[in-house]
């Protein structure tokens, strides 16, 4: 096997490592961009329900979402809409977009990063500064600033859209 080859990755449900930004907001890592050589970040995403990150956009890679459970508020652009289980939204690098969970359970999102952009190093920087300092504004832009990911709204309030057809 060469240097460069990627091996074939299985993971079941549970599998893969866990960065935690609450007690009950986490990650699960399917694959990084070591284990794919640099091809893509994959993650199992928990969302507790009215949560979700301001909205951002990312320089370096586009983003998949795949609805694995609940219903969630997507916001693309200007455009919101509300996605339930097997829906797919692709965010193209650059493209300002936030997601909240507007179920009354915890939402589960399948999340990739093409190519892989050290988003599982991002969260477990970003649940540091969450976990021990939940309102310091400055360290969280610090954090997303080394990372290429920059803010450019709040997280998404309420659920007042339709559904996508």
């Amino acid at each position: 096997m060469t240097e460069n080859a990627i091996s074939p990755i299985i993971r079941e449900v549970e599998q893969g490592e866990r960065t935690f930004l609450s007690e009950n907001w986490y990650q699960v890592w399917k694959t990084t961009g070591e284990t794919t050589n640099g091809m893509v970040d994959t993650w199992f995403e928990v969302v507790p329900p009215q949560m979700g990150p301001p909205e951002h956009k990312h320089a370096q890679f586009d983003e998949c979402f795949w609805v694995v459970k609940g219903t969630f508020l997507i916001k693309v652009v200007e455009r919101i809409v509300k996605a339930s289980e097997g829906a797919w939204i692709f965010i193209p690098r650059g493209t300002a977009h936030a997601f909240r969970n507007v179920g009354t359970e915890d939402g589960q999102l399948l999340i990739e990063a093409l190519p892989a952009g050290q988003m599982r190093q991002y969260f477990e920087a970003v649940g540091v500064v969450l976990r021990t300092k939940p309102d310091d504004r400055q360290a969280l832009h610090d954090v997303d600033e080394r990372y290429g990911i920059i803010e450019v709204g709040p997280p998404l309030q309420g659920e007042d859209t339709p559904p996508v057809r």
